[in-house]
């Protein structure tokens, strides 16, 4: 049997998702190992197809701070994986400097190969990993066309268990992205709908009889926005809303969002889980562009686009400025609703599309002026 490969890979959650596919061409080809960060074990650590994950908890600390706070815990992940005897070490162009030269520093005779990050401008990042791979000459024709989670049943039925004691019919919510769940330089939700767009929109699934109750998910720094929306909610219904932020590890977080009866997201890592594990999805962007961040999977999809003439600001000058957040919190009501009926509309392995409050899909709004960056 053939050494593994060894993947190096220190994104975040939705980029992480999006390079799955890739990931599972590796390990067809005799195997693949992740080097990543610390929350990937939660996330990756029980997929059957990937053979192992090493984690670094701050893995771009240059120079004497390094060795100050992480100096034993880097020498020590380096001599373990020096004696992985691994086939090739892959990583992007990308990576910082000083995680390529402590690489360097224990590989040994392993290649080490650079996967150019070739993003086009516009292209969704699934394929640029892919574009990445063929460019190094691992492309072929039965490379995943998306990603994949594996939910273990005893996490599903734990899951399913969980909901039950809120509801039969659960809807899980992610209304907020990394923006909102930092204790320090904490932003506005740019990426979501106010809470009062959230709480009425879910006293109207709930009083149509679309489900039972709704559980908010996120981190604990996210509790802010989770009762914000309790209390935007109607008092009739508000009793069905719960607030699991923090409640929830990522290690269950996929078997949440495959048992409950739908997901609506902003566009952040919960959003690709979501699609990844086949729960029916609503992503919901405004200043990112879905063209080269939306979701992908085989389950039910659709996208909630909204519309501003300033979009897409991600990564721009905007981006930074931005308090109005005129993209989404102008979205009327109609538009949510309408959202939720194409998407139970579609067939259990329908495709994706765009709505946008003026009717157009984002490809046709794209400035295609601004550069794609991993979100």
């Amino acid at each position: 049997m053939s050494s593994p490969r060894l993947m190096v890979f220190f994104a975040r959650v939705g980029d992480l998702v999006m390079l799955t596919p890739l990931l599972r061409h590796l390990a067809a080809d005799g195997g693949v190992e992740l080097l990543a960060r610390p929350w990937a074990r939660h996330l990756l650590g029980e997929q059957a197809w990937l053979n192992a994950v090493h984690t670094l908890e701050k893995p771009n600390v240059p120079g004497w701070q390094d060795t100050l706070f992480q100096g034993r815990a880097r020498h020590h992940l380096g001599a373990t994986l020096a004696g992985r005897g691994f086939r090739e070490i892959l990583i992007f162009t990308g990576e910082r400097p000083v995680v390529k030269n402590w690489i360097q520093a224990w590989r040994g005779q392993a290649p080490l190969i650079e996967l150019p990050f070739l993003d086009g401008g516009s292209r969704h990042m699934v394929d640029v990993y892919r574009r990445a791979a063929a460019a190094a000459g691992y492309d072929s024709p039965d490379f995943p066309a998306a990603p994949h989670l594996e939910v273990p049943p005893p996490r599903l039925i734990s899951a399913r268990d969980r909901l039950a004691t809120v509801g039969a019919r659960v809807i899980a919510v992610q209304a907020g992205s990394s923006l909102t769940h930092r204790w320090i330089r904490r932003q506005p939700n740019l990426k979501g709908l106010s809470a009062d767009q959230w709480g009425r929109w879910l006293a109207r699934l709930m009083h149509a009889n679309q489900a039972d109750a709704a559980v908010l998910l996120g981190s604990r720094q996210e509790r802010r926005e989770a009762q914000a929306i309790i209390a935007a909610t109607p008092a009739d219904r508000r009793a069905q809303v719960h607030d699991w932020t923090g409640a929830i590890g990522l290690a269950d977080l996929p078997a949440v969002l495959a048992a409950s009866r739908a997901t609506l997201s902003v566009d952040t890592g919960p959003g690709h889980i979501a699609a990844a594990v086949g729960s029916p999805l609503i992503g919901i962007f405004g200043p990112t562009d879905p063209a080269v961040f939306a979701p992908r999977g085989t389950g039910r999809m659709e996208l909630l686009v909204g519309s501003a003439p300033c979009q897409f600001c991600h990564q721009t000058p905007r981006w930074k400025t931005c308090r109005a957040n005129i993209c989404l919190n102008n979205l009327p009501d109609a538009r949510l609703d309408a959202a939720w009926q194409d998407l139970n509309r579609q067939p259990h392995h329908g495709g994706t599309k765009a709505r946008s409050d003026q009717g157009i899909t984002a490809e046709n709004k794209r400035d295609a002026s601004m550069p794609a960056k991993p979100a």
